[in-house]
């Protein structure tokens, strides 16, 4: 029993040693365990001289310096943060960079097209003074000098005999013609001509319009495209501070390589977005330059026009029937209308004044001048005025189905521009809406971060909200101010530099009516309902 119960204890005491000696390895563990914070630091520090490749491989052209810990602190205010909203709105008082009008008036002077107007609508209204210069008298000098192989013949000029010949007569005479009545022929000749000159010139205003839109077009991409550039550009300096400080977390042991990864990867995608608008941006450059001459390098806009009020926009659509292609098919169709009553009075009889006045005239004669009144009317022509009747009224007919489907184009273009323009201020009211939340939002996360209850990604998710909100009302604003002068382009009232370019399309307008010169044109063509 002694010797039993002797080996029983010894067990149970080398059991309760060895219970010991784990209890003072849990122990010591326990220990290590609540070593200070820097002992762990120093230990990953090591950990990272082992790895030392790990936050360096961002890109290279975007490697920052040894950080000096730039803080959080330092981005841009709340109140900073929404006076910087738009980008280009710093460039409305700089007086190197040029507006919208000004472009415009640069365009018009170099462009080919107004000028080939010009000299269409010059030529035009030569073929009215030709058309005119039928109702005086013409006056002509003539010279005649006659051979004949008999003699006793009595030479007759004008219907009038003027002496006897010996084989030989010549005379000098001044003679004349005088229309006295066409059946209208030639005054609606002229009020064709006159007609289609001024169709010519509302053609040369509706290209003045076109041209605008063309230059606005242009000039509002390159401005959304600069102020996309200027916005990732700010975007770009906040993401490298960004980096900076999850570089330094990364140093200290309090962020993972995949965060320094990740604000490095939205850094390249930043700068790589930058560089496809400096493309696009040089790209509308180059387009302008094509307009204005001036070359890319000296091409520095600023947006100087206010949103018009609803009243002004109601006024604008409200002329939709006054607008120059409109108007210039209308003079189309009545210069057609006159032409068919040119053809018309074919079927009528002329009657012309002639004279002569001798001069000299060999042999002698008792004649000194003679005047004739003569009539013409045609009986038979073989259907040939009533073939031409008949096109010209086929032509009438096209014409009027010219200006309604012109008409209905036209209303149709008007309501899309109305429709996109409403949908582009829409959507940038929205966007300022969005803007300012983002700004709310991206100001409370590093607010939050700064006493240390956010992570630094969840600031980088705000950044990228607060930023891309900013660029899509930069860039649909852009889009509103393109679709309103569209629309007041589809009106047909766009705002003309036409007395600044050079080209008086002012006083043509003024003087190529078909109700005379020095009256205004008055086109009773009212809006499409």
């Amino acid at each position: 029993m002694n010797a039993s119960g002797g080996g029983s204890i010894g067990l149970w005491r080398g059991a309760k040693q060895k219970r010991e000696k784990q209890a003072l390895g849990v122990g010591a563990l326990c220990l290590l365990s609540l070593l200070p914070w820097p002992v762990l630091a120093q230990s990953q520090e090591k950990a990272e001289h082992e790895r030392p490749g790990w936050p360096l491989r961002a890109l290279p052209a975007q490697a920052q310096p040894e950080p000096g810990r730039p803080a959080v602190s330092n981005m841009p205010s709340f109140d900073m943060l929404l006076q910087a909203v738009s980008p280009i709105a710093a460039k409305r008082e700089d007086p190197k960079a040029i507006d919208l009008s000004e472009c415009y008036r640069l365009a018009a002077i170099r462009w080919d097209q107004l000028k080939i107007d010009d000299q269409t609508v010059r030529a035009q209204q030569a073929v009215v003074a030709q058309a005119q210069s039928a109702f005086a008298p013409q006056f002509s000098w003539q010279n005649e000098q006659s051979f004949q192989n008999t003699t006793g013949v009595i030479p007759v000029v004008g219907g009038v005999a003027v002496g006897q010949s010996g084989g030989y007569f010549s005379f000098n005479s001044i003679n004349s013609t005088w229309l006295l009545f066409d059946s209208m022929r030639q005054q609606n000749r002229v009020a064709a001509a006159r007609a289609t000159a001024s169709a010519q010139t509302y053609t040369m205003a509706w290209d003045y319009q076109n041209l605008y839109l063309n230059v606005a077009q242009g000039f509002y991409q390159e401005l959304n495209y600069e102020g996309s550039v200027r916005i990732l550009e700010d975007q770009i300096a906040i993401l490298r501070d960004l980096v900076n400080e999850l570089q330094y977390r990364f140093k200290v042991g309090r962020s993972r390589p995949a965060d320094v990864f990740q604000g490095q990867a939205n850094l390249a995608a930043a700068v790589a977005a930058r560089e496809g608008y400096v493309g696009l941006m040089n790209q509308y450059k180059a387009v302008l330059n094509y307009y204005l001459g001036i070359g890319p390098e000296r091409i520095d806009l600023k947006e100087s026009q206010a949103f018009p009020g609803p009243q002004t926009l109601e006024d604008y659509l409200a002329h939709v029937g006054s607008r120059p292609d409109i108007l210039a098919q209308v003079q189309l169709l009545r210069s057609q209308k006159a032409t068919l009553a040119v053809a018309i009075g074919e079927f009528g009889p002329r009657t012309a004044l002639t004279g002569t006045y001798f001069l000299s005239h060999q042999p002698d004669s008792p004649v000194v001048w003679n005047t004739n009144i003569v009539t013409t009317m045609p009986l038979f022509t073989g259907g040939l005025y009533t073939g031409y009747v008949r096109q010209e009224r086929a032509l009438v007919h096209s014409a009027e189905l010219q200006v309604e489907n012109l008409k209905r184009t036209a209303d149709q273009s008007l309501r899309i521009a109305f429709a996109l323009f409403n949908a582009a201020v829409g959507q940038v009211l929205q966007y300022r809406e969005q803007v300012e939340v983002a700004a709310l939002y991206f100001a409370a996360q590093r607010h939050d971060f700064q006493r240390g209850v956010a992570q630094l990604l969840d600031v980088l998710v705000a950044l990228n909200t607060y930023q891309q909100a900013r660029l899509s009302l930069h860039q649909n604003e852009m889009n509103a101010r393109y679709q309103l002068v569209n629309l007041f382009v589809q009106a047909g009232l766009a705002e003309g530099n036409w007395n600044r370019t050079g080209l008086p399309l002012h006083d043509m307008l003024q003087t190529s009516s078909p109700s005379g010169p020095g009256v205004p044109p008055v086109m009773p063509v009212s809006a499409p309902q």
